[in-house]
């Protein structure tokens, strides 16, 4: 795993993070899937596999059919998109951005209408986190999500009524929150779930470290373990941010081949589970 930062260090990379703030908290997501585009943000779709590979594992191991996910960051739902149809990234990409895009900032019923067309499996079941509450509004709305958290959890502890929505959860998963979120938002969740063991799958952006969150999750007597094989491209580096990352990067001593040869971010994946469950 990465080394630790010190306090100038996270200073540091915190400021070079692309900042979603103007397009992550309205009513309709089309900025939001603009912004995306311009980055050639690929995440999701990346990982969508790897998540599906890991579901089937995690029914094999505790024999379950029916699952219950907390996606970390959820935003406007776009992985409870992805994984309860067969649309890709692009296909959203067409849908509210082409111009003979479906969804409109019309009336609701028409996204959920799209959504609903596809087909939405129903053997997943999702509850958002995330404090962009008219983002994860959108997806409740839509029926993506069951159940939304909007509690800044950098700061509060949940509710009475959050832990409920939160309880026996099977798997928290996040594609692109951490080093938004730290260890004190995945503390919190898995605590509101401890009692049903849940594994954590998590992509970490290569300019951020994942100690902190590793130690928070073997608090609850989690083993966390970085899959090599699962890294995936996240995105461009945006036209502000390359400089101050890499020098952020090679203050931390995190390898940065990669992104130097390709213009992309990339992301590690780590697994934790109760010791010996897996893959």
């Amino acid at each position: 795993m990465s080394g630790q930062a010190s306090s100038a260090e996270r200073s540091r990379i915190q400021g070079a993070k692309y900042d979603f703030t103007a397009t992550y908290n309205r009513r309709w997501p089309h900025a939001y899937f603009r912004a995306l585009l311009a980055l050639d943000y690929m995440l999701p779709d990346r990982a969508k596999p790897i998540f599906e590979r890991i579901f089937a594992d995690y029914r094999r191991v505790r024999n379950k059919t029916k699952l219950k996910i907390i996606d970390v960051g959820c935003s406007y739902g776009v992985n409870a998109a992805l994984l309860r149809t067969d649309l890709d990234l692009d296909d959203l990409h067409a849908a509210y951005l082409g111009p003979s895009g479906s969804l409109s900032r019309r009336q609701e019923i028409e996204h959920r209408a799209f959504f609903r067309n596809q087909g939405l499996r129903d053997d997943i079941q999702f509850v958002g986190v995330d404090p962009s509450f008219r983002a994860v509004r959108y997806a409740l709305d839509l029926g993506l999500i069951e159940a939304g958290v909007t509690t800044d959890l950098e700061t509060r502890d949940l509710t009475i009524k959050e832990r409920s929505a939160l309880a026996d959860a099977d798997i928290l998963i996040s594609t692109g929150c951490v080093g938004y979120a730290t260890e004190a938002t995945f503390a919190r969740v898995y605590e509101a779930s401890a009692t049903s063991r849940p594994w954590v799958v998590a992509f970490a952006s290569h300019r951020f470290g994942y100690d902190d969150i590793a130690a928070a999750l073997r608090a609850f007597s989690l083993e966390t373990r970085l899959v090599e094989r699962f890294r995936q491209r996240q995105c461009r580096f945006s036209p502000t941010e390359r400089q101050a990352i890499l020098k952020a990067m090679a203050k931390l001593g995190i390898e940065d081949r990669l992104e130097r040869t390709t213009g992309y971010i990339y992301a590690s994946c780590y697994i934790s589970a109760p010791p010996g469950e897996a893959l």
